[in-house]
Order: structure tokens, then C-alpha cells, then sequence
């Protein structure tokens, strides 16, 4: 049989809790979906764990379209009303990068060992699923590059479209506090250098992407007089039955 749970919005969120027959799973949905139409509901959010794929043709056949996907499950939506709004599956990606200054005005830089570009750029990478972003720039600041660093602030943020996968990307641009100096490439095969460089020597250096060059640049010019936005609190909530966590990140 299935669960499913009403939500505010004249949605309903329905999985499987029994093993069915395939056309026992087509009877029974076709029923809920009536059921639902008739309550005046508007979208059926229909979630499948990956050993129940099978379902998904049936699903599709019913008229449901494919929403969203996680390594072990996959949601489909039906449309119970033809107008019906159902927000779009994420369209976008967050990364957090960082900048690391020492009393030297040196800047933290690394250089990949993959991609396009060779040149150095600021440590950071993406922000992982739950993950804050300030403990995502910190994370990503000792796994490229051995140094232990503490967030400060945000100091702004990059908006790249169309980015990977047909999505956007905000890409978080924080300051950090190094708390060690000495750097320790802790994945060769990622990084293929670490270095602190002298951003007036950088800012200069044609060699390097004009982008990172000109946002060096930008965060070098604003950094004195750029309050930023700090972390003020980190607050547990509910939603629908699940744990949340809600970040505030604000002007200091």
C-alpha cells in the first residue's frame, strides 16, 4: 500500500510502504489519484527507493513527470490540475570559496590538476548536501591546502548561468582566519600546487585567469571598508515532520 501525507500547499506526498504487483500498483495509484482529484488537491509528489525503479514506466504512463533524483531514490510529480505549480526540481549548485590573508598580503592560492584552466584560483569547491556554507569553506581550505582556517564572513557571492548539468551555480565568496601557516597538499591528484602569493604581484600577472585576477582585485579594494555578512545563529526547525536546520547569515 502507499503513505501519503497533505501538505499546505493542496500537494500530497505519497510513498511505498508494501511490495506490489505491477498491476496492482497501477490499480491502486490510478484509485489515489481520483481519490486526491476529488479532495481538490493539486500535485502528487510520488517518491520511489531505487530497489522500487520498476515502478517508474508505470508511473510515466499515468502521466507523472520526473522531478528530482538522490543516489538511492527518485520523485516523480503528477499534475492533478493541468495549472497546477509545482516548484522545479533545484536549479542550482552552491559552492563556497575563500579568501585567506596573511600580515605578509599574501593570498592563499591553489592550482587543479584538472580542467581547462592551470592557472591559480582560491581554494574551495562545493558545498556538500546538509552541509553549512561556512563549515563547507573551511573544509574545502584543509583538504586543498593543509591549512586550518576559521570563517569570518561572507564577503559576496558569484551567480554563474547555465552552469553544469543544465543549472545555475551561487558560488560564495567568505573570508577566513588562517590558524596555521605552513601548507600540505593533502590530495595530489586535485591539487598540483599550493601557494601564498602576493596579491599586488598576482593582481598583475597576466598570465592568470583575468576573472580570478579582477575578483582578487575587487575583494582587495572593498576588503577595509566591506562589513560583509556574518554568522549570527544556526537554528534547529520542523518541516513537515523533518529536522531542519536554519542558517542565518546577515550584515554585522
Amino acid at each position: 500500500m502507499f503513505n501519503y501525507q497533505f501538505n499546505q500547499f493542496a500537494g500530497v506526498h505519497l510513498n511505498i510502504n508494501t511490495e506490489f504487483y505491477s498491476s496492482d500498483f497501477t490499480s491502486h495509484l490510478k484509485t489515489l489519484l481520483a481519490e486526491f482529484g476529488a479532495a481538490n488537491k493539486k500535485v502528487v509528489w510520488l517518491t520511489l527507493a531505487a530497489e522500487q525503479a520498476d515502478f517508474v514506466p508505470d508511473c510515466i504512463k499515468l502521466g507523472f513527470e520526473y522531478h528530482n533524483c538522490l543516489p538511492d531514490q527518485i520523485t516523480l510529480i503528477y499534475r492533478l490540475q493541468a495549472d497546477a505549480y509545482a516548484p522545479f526540481s533545484p536549479t542550482h549548485t552552491v559552492g563556497a570559496g575563500a579568501v585567506v590573508i596573511n600580515d605578509k598580503n599574501q593570498i592563499l592560492m591553489v592550482r587543479d590538476n584538472f580542467g581547462q584552466y592551470r592557472g591559480f584560483k582560491l581554494p574551495g569547491g562545493h558545498v556538500e548536501l546538509g552541509e553549512d556554507i561556512h563549515i563547507a569553506a573551511e573544509r574545502e581550505v584543509f583538504e586543498e591546502t593543509g591549512i586550518k582556517a576559521e570563517f569570518n564572513r561572507v564577503l559576496g557571492f558569484i551567480h554563474k548561468h547555465p552552469y553544469r548539468y543544465g543549472k545555475s551555480n551561487l558560488y560564495f565568496v567568505c573570508q577566513l582566519e588562517a590558524k596555521t601557516q605552513n601548507t600540505q597538499i593533502q590530495d595530489p591528484n586535485e591539487i598540483a600546487e599550493v601557494r601564498w602569493l602576493d596579491i599586488d604581484e598576482f593582481i598583475q600577472d597576466s598570465e592568470q585567469s583575468e576573472f580570478v585576477r579582477d575578483l582578487v582585485k575587487t575583494i582587495k579594494n572593498n576588503l577595509a571598508h566591506n562589513p560583509g555578512l556574518k554568522l549570527t545563529a544556526s537554528v534547529p526547525s520542523q518541516e513537515q515532520g523533518v529536522q531542519r536546520r536554519d542558517l542565518f547569515i546577515i550584515a554585522d
